[in-house]
């Protein structure tokens, strides 16, 4: 058995899915997970505290461990450690949290995981930049044993900025820390679970129906997508428009003022009650639409590509290294246009599921496995 020790201080949306799942799929495998979580909110603050929290409670549970297993019990090679392995999102920074667990921890390798990284974050206001939040992704990835990205975007991305933040610094400017990150990281993409929308059939209405399945935020460019298919409901064409996705004060009253502009084309706004509904209105759609101007990954695009719909996204970001070009749009003109040309010649369902089947739990756990067991040396 191999021990893990998780830790997920923004457990909520992808990072909460993708966590649950290999918890469950890993422990078929022989693994055994101790999971230190908080709740989605407050990113910021997730990334500036959590170690100090999550060292504490793994400190209690390190020591629980050592006193109902006695050194040398099992043989196991660590007695005195209750991990093998350490796992950790970007929300924690890992160079306090070893520091701060001490010997909870002393000896464990540890594994940090990119779904996002804040050197490629668009910021929209300048003065707001933190520096720290950057630079805990990099002492974060420093001080790991390897460093798993969910796409090459991401990995070269972060590794190409990091030399150019690193001359922010006014002196003692570290030498070599993208050359370091760069020999111990590799690419793992996020898995998804589908057995939900295996369970949902593809139920076509009588008029195309385009979905939007992303978050109310300024990153993923709500207006672009609100903007297009209003140029389309403007020209009298007849579909219909599902908008999903969690909702924030900052963005609901405005996105949901915009969606309402669209009158009975809008079929569904907000986010599904269950990832049982969430399927059944991905199955009920036609085509899905990014327009997203910060995106990692995209498990919203492959989930909907695996229940049916012909995807649509951006030159740009990780989608190029996801979609071949026929689903892909340069322009916001380019997407009115293809909108428009799927929404007249409507497509058949499931163009694009072989896109998504790579990415399932069944596909990627064994990649999971063989890369935990990689840095732990077992």
């Amino acid at each position: 058995m191999m021990r893990v020790l998780a830790l997920e201080p923004y457990y909520g949306g992808s990072h909460r899915a993708v966590l649950d799942g290999l918890v469950a799929r890993l422990g078929e495998r022989g693994f055994a997970f101790d999971v230190l979580t908080l709740p989605p909110r407050k990113w910021k603050w997730r990334m500036r505290g959590s170690a100090i929290t999550m060292a504490v409670q793994a400190r209690e549970l390190a020591a629980a461990w050592r006193e109902a297993h006695p050194e040398g019990e099992y043989g196991r090679p660590r007695p005195q450690c209750a991990w093998d392995l350490v796992y950790a999102s970007t929300f924690v920074n890992l160079a306090e949290f070893i520091a701060l667990a001490r010997d909870a921890v002393a000896g464990v390798p540890a594994i940090v995981y990119f779904h996002e990284n804040q050197l490629l974050y668009p910021v929209r206001h300048t003065a707001e930049w933190d520096y720290q939040f950057a630079l805990t992704n990099i002492t974060s990835a420093l001080a790991a044993d390897a460093c798993l990205f969910n796409t090459r975007y991401n990995l070269e991305g972060f590794i190409a900025e990091i030399p150019g933040f690193l001359r922010e610094f006014p002196d003692h400017r570290p030498a070599g820390v993208a050359e370091r990150i760069a020999a111990k990281s590799s690419v793992l993409a996020p898995p998804f679970d589908p057995a939900a929308l295996d369970a949902a059939p593809v139920v076509r209405g009588q008029k195309p129906r385009i979905v939007w399945p992303h978050r109310w935020e300024h990153d993923k460019d709500p207006d672009a997508f609100l903007a297009a298919v209003g140029a389309l409901a403007a020209e009298g064409l007849d579909f219909e428009v599902a908008v999903a996705g969690q909702a924030f004060r900052e963005t609901e009253t405005l996105v949901a003022g915009a969606a309402s502009a669209l009158g009975e084309r809008l079929v569904h706004l907000g986010e599904p009650a269950s990832r049982e509904e969430y399927a059944r209105l991905l199955a009920s759609a036609d085509v899905a639409v990014s327009t997203a101007r910060n995106e990692f990954f995209g498990l919203a695009m492959i989930e909907a590509c695996y229940a049916g719909c012909t995807p649509l996204v951006p030159a740009r970001l990780a989608y190029p290294e996801l979609y071949p070009p026929r689903f892909v749009y340069e322009t916001d003109d380019a997407l009115v246009a293809r909108l428009r040309s799927l929404v007249l010649e409507r497509p058949e369902p499931g163009a694009a599921r072989n896109l998504a089947e790579p990415f399932t739990f069944e596909a990627l756990a064994v990649h999971y496995a063989a890369a935990f067991e990689r840095v732990a040396g077992a």
